[in-house]
């Protein structure tokens, strides 16, 4: 965790795709440090499968990016994070309007590989001491 999905439209090459995931995982990884464990997924959308305002196929095309992220950041590391990724994302796209949602989760809520955050006490010890920092 975290988990993002970034819906844009298609269009940027390979070395753009790697340069912007690498851009939004630094930005990601300096606001939510522990665990290592960003996953980024770019969700392509050809301008006939996007309506926005109730037109299909309007450009130019909005992103939105959806993250979901563990409870705890500070509200200036977040700032410093959506202004990372937005300055990212626009360098790749230019494009108006990129919305950013995040959903935040406690360790109750996330699961991996069937167990509870919630109950690793090393896993909940190891972000209570990352967090705290900020």
């Amino acid at each position: 965790m975290p988990i993002t999905y970034l819906d844009v439209p298609q269009g940027i090459r390979i070395t753009e795709k790697k340069k912007l995931v690498k851009a939004i995982y630094d930005a990601l990884h300096k606001a939510v440090p522990f665990p290592d464990d960003v996953r980024i997924f770019l969700r392509e959308r050809p301008l006939e499968s996007v309506s926005q305002d109730g037109r299909l196929d309007s450009e130019p095309a909005r992103p939105v990016l959806m993250m979901h992220v563990p409870q705890g950041v500070n509200i200036d590391t977040k700032r410093a994070m959506v202004r990372e990724i937005n300055a990212a994302v626009d360098e790749a796209y230019h494009l108006p309007k990129f919305m950013i949602f995040m959903q935040e989760y406690p360790l109750d809520l996330v699961s991996l590989d069937g167990g509870l955050h919630a109950d690793n006490q090393q896993r909940v010890e190891a972000q209570r001491k990352v967090y705290a920092s900020d």
